[in-house]
């Protein structure tokens, strides 16, 4: 009998979208929110195999979640009852909402 492989998917920014209900954010293009505070958190949705970094910036009154994946990003905003604001970026709309928030943006692993 074979041994069993196991199979890695790559986690995209094609992948996200397409996986929730994210809706455009108004007057910022190629970002995208998933609606109202979720008690999921960034590394629920991007999994274990995507870093996920935790910046505190005066630019945010909440601690920011960066977790950069190929074509883009996620960006979310830990607010204090431990629910989370989660916003889908594509590479442009990721590069501009980081340099906003004088975050550096890393390349995707």
């Amino acid at each position: 009998m074979k041994p069993r492989r196991r199979l890695r998917l790559q986690v995209t920014f094609a992948a996200l979208r397409e996986a929730g209900d994210w809706r455009p954010l108004p007057g910022c293009p190629g970002r995208w929110v998933l609606p109202g505070p979720r008690a999921v958190s960034p590394a629920d949705l991007v999994g274990q195999g995507v870093p996920v970094r935790v910046h505190e910036v005066p630019g945010a009154r909440d601690p920011v979640h960066v977790a950069v994946v190929p074509g883009g990003g996620l960006i979310s905003y830990a607010r204090a009852d431990g629910r989370f604001v989660h916003t889908l970026n594509d590479d442009e709309g990721l590069r501009r909402k980081l340099e906003q928030l004088g975050v550096p943006c890393e390349p995707a692993p």
